[in-house]
C-alpha cells in the first residue's frame, strides 16, 4: 500500500470521527421494560397503539429504555423510543415517500410506567410480533448500547465531501463533478479504502448514531431527504443462512433517519425509514 493511500484514509477517519453506539444482541430473554428488538412492547391503557393504515396494529421491530442505558446528548438520556412497523410485503417502507408514519411508527415515552407488566400489555390486544408474518425480527432479543468511536462508510451520503477533501489534500487534485473515488483512485487503493472503513470488525452493523451504511444506496441523496443527517437505528441482518434471527429481504440492512435538531428537540414526527437488501 503507497503511503498516499494510507495517508487518504487516516485523513477520512479522523475527519469523521464521531460517537456513536453500538448495539449488542444477545439471546437473553428480555423483560417488557428492557431494551429490546422485537417482542412485546412495552405500552399504558391511556395511550392509543399505533396501527397502519388499515387500521391494523403494528408490530414492535426495537424499543430503548434509555433509563437502562447509559447515552447522552443528542440522544435522551430518560424515557422509552419505540419503532414500530406494519405486516406487509414492504415491512412498513412507503418507496415514494419514506417519511410519512403511514406504516410505520417512531413513539417517544417521555415518562415510564415502571408498574406496566407483560399481563397488562396483553389486556390490550397488543401481540408479539413473533406473531407477524413479515417482521425483520424472528424472535424477541434483548439489546444493550456500547459507546464508541464510529467512522464514516463508502456510502454514506457524508461520504463524499470527507473523501473530496482529503484527496484534494493529499493527492493534490480536486474531485471533477460526477466523480466518486471508484474513478480516480487505483484498483487497490480501493480495495485497501473500503476494507479500512466501516463496517468491519471493529465497528457494530447494529448502531444509533455515526454512519449508516446500505447494501444499495443511500436514499438521502434525494433533494427531499438531504435534511435527515443523524442516523437515529439501524438493524442490520444477522445470524447465518441456517437461522437468521435478524432478516431484511434478501440479508438487506434496515435504518431509520432524523434531524439532529428534532432529535434534540425529541421530535420523533418526522423520521426517515428505509431499508433494502442486494
Amino acid at each position: 500500500m503507497t503511503e498516499k493511500i494510507k495517508k487518504l484514509i487516516e485523513k477520512i477517519k479522523d475527519e469523521s470521527e464521531t460517537d456513536y453506539y453500538q448495539i449488542k444482541i444477545t439471546r437473553e430473554e428480555p423483560e417488557i421494560l428492557d431494551s429490546k428488538v422485537g417482542g412485546l412492547p412495552y405500552w399504558t391503557p391511556d395511550k392509543d397503539f399505533p396501527t397502519d393504515q388499515k387500521g391494523k396494529k403494528m408490530f414492535l421491530l426495537a424499543q430503548i429504555n434509555f433509563e437502562k442505558e447509559k447515552t447522552s446528548s443528542p440522544l435522551p438520556e430518560k424515557g422509552l423510543l419505540q419503532f414500530f412497523i406494519a405486516d406487509d410485503d414492504m415491512m412498513g417502507m412507503d418507496l415514494d415517500d419514506q417519511i410519512t408514519q403511514k406504516n410505520f411508527k417512531v413513539i417517544y415515552h417521555e415518562n415510564i410506567d415502571y408498574n406496566i407488566t407483560k399481563e397488562s400489555v396483553e389486556k390490550l390486544g397488543i401481540k408479539s410480533s413473533k406473531e407477524a408474518k413479515n417482521q425483520p425480527a424472528k424472535g424477541e432479543y434483548k439489546l444493550s448500547l456500547i459507546k464508541a468511536k464510529d467512522y464514516t462508510t463508502t456510502n454514506d451520503y457524508k461520504f463524499e465531501t470527507f473523501f473530496a477533501n482529503a484527496y484534494k489534500e493529499i493527492y493534490g487534485k480536486k474531485i471533477k463533478k460526477g466523480e466518486n473515488y471508484c474513478d480516480v483512485l487505483k484498483d487497490k487503493e480501493i480495495d485497501k479504502l473500503e476494507e479500512s472503513l466501516p463496517p468491519d470488525s471493529t465497528t457494530s452493523r447494529h448502531k444509533m448514531l455515526g454512519y449508516a451504511f446500505f447494501t444499495q444506496e443511500d436514499p438521502r441523496y434525494q433533494k427531499k431527504y438531504k435534511d435527515y443527517d443523524t442516523l437515529l437505528l439501524q438493524l442490520d441482518s444477522d445470524g447465518d443462512n441456517d437461522s437468521y434471527f435478524l432478516l431484511w429481504g434478501d440479508v438487506g440492512v434496515g435504518n431509520f433517519f432524523i434531524t439532529k435538531k428534532d432529535l434534540e428537540k425529541k421530535d420523533f414526527s418526522k423520521v426517515l425509514y428505509n431499508w433494502d437488501c442486494s
